[in-house]
């Protein structure tokens, strides 16, 4: 046989297969296989048939790797609904307003029953300018109910600011509010009969820490049963635009000291902080501070 490998020619022997003597291989000697006599390598032909080849599995190759990548977000990335206690979240569409802008809000949609030992938001930044709300409490779409409520040990607020708060639906065994505010409104209603709200076993719970991120607003919500949270440790947590917007807790606790600061800057006489006069509470310390603030 010869080969043709540019311009230089080989010759290889021609090769005999084997005589057999056993009966059930003689059929071989019955079958004719051609075998070409020339084989050429290096046309134009052959190029382009290798470069072909080579493309079809870089494509193939390309396309099983996209097809095989996932695009997981995991706590607490921003951008992601988490249902906690997964750590896994689903990411979250658009906002309207902004279609063509990748969602950065951090939900934490915690898990019917959910138990966590402790929640931490530290060193956060929110704000988005169409946005009305950077930080809400608040249930599910679509639920209601008696059980549908966020249960908290304790709840403690430092170092942090927004133009606004609007605080409604809950109750505490005791409130204590020490803030700078740019005008504030105080209905909280006392009542002796709300029980303190004790979580003290941290059997089968997780603890869950966000902190040192950029995000548009932060929303907790939580299911028709509900979620237990031993504590909330809310630290240095600042908005530019949009109101603490919180509804649906029941807590032991709520204690809010005079690092924080909320006001939109329209004085004294118009109150940026209002609190409900659905909040329920035993005990009420009122030590807020107006005073003319402008959180921007």
């Amino acid at each position: 046989m010869i080969i043709k490998l540019g311009s230089r020619t080989f010759s290889i022997p021609s090769a005999r297969l084997p005589r057999f003597n056993i009966p059930q291989l003689r059929f071989i000697s019955y079958l004719h296989i051609p075998i070409p006599k020339t084989l050429r390598f290096g046309s134009a032909k052959m190029g382009l048939l290798s470069l072909g080849v080579v493309a079809i599995g870089f494509a193939g190759t390309i396309f099983l790797v996209i097809a095989g990548t996932t695009s997981e977000k995991l706590w607490p990335e921003a951008g992601a609904e988490y249902a906690l206690p997964n750590t896994v979240g689903n990411p979250l569409p658009p906002d309207p307003e902004t279609p063509s802008e990748i969602s950065q809000t951090l939900v934490v949609k915690l898990a019917d029953k959910a138990r966590l030992d402790k929640l931490v938001l530290k060193n956060l930044d929110l704000g988005k300018e169409s946005l009305s709300e950077s930080f809400s409490v608040e249930r599910s779409t679509g639920v209601t109910g008696s059980l549908a409520y966020l249960w908290i040990g304790s709840i403690v607020i430092t170092g942090s600011s927004a133009p606004t708060l609007a605080w409604d639906n809950m109750e505490a065994g005791s409130i204590s509010l020490g803030a700078r505010v740019d005008g504030h409104t105080q209905e909280m209603t006392v009542d002796s009969t709300i029980p303190v709200v004790i979580i003290d076993s941290d059997r089968g719970a997780g603890t869950y820490t966000a902190e040192n991120s950029v995000v548009d607003r932060v929303v907790i919500s939580m299911g028709t049963n509900g979620a237990t949270i031993g504590e909330l440790i809310i630290e240095d947590v600042d908005a530019s635009v949009g109101a603490w917007d919180w509804d649906y807790i029941k807590a032991g606790s709520i204690s809010m000291d005079s690092t924080n600061s909320f006001g939109n800057g329209t004085g004294i006489n118009s109150a940026s902080a209002t609190f409900g006069n659905d909040i329920k509470a035993r005990i009420v310390t009122d030590n807020l501070v107006d005073t003319p603030i402008s959180v921007k």
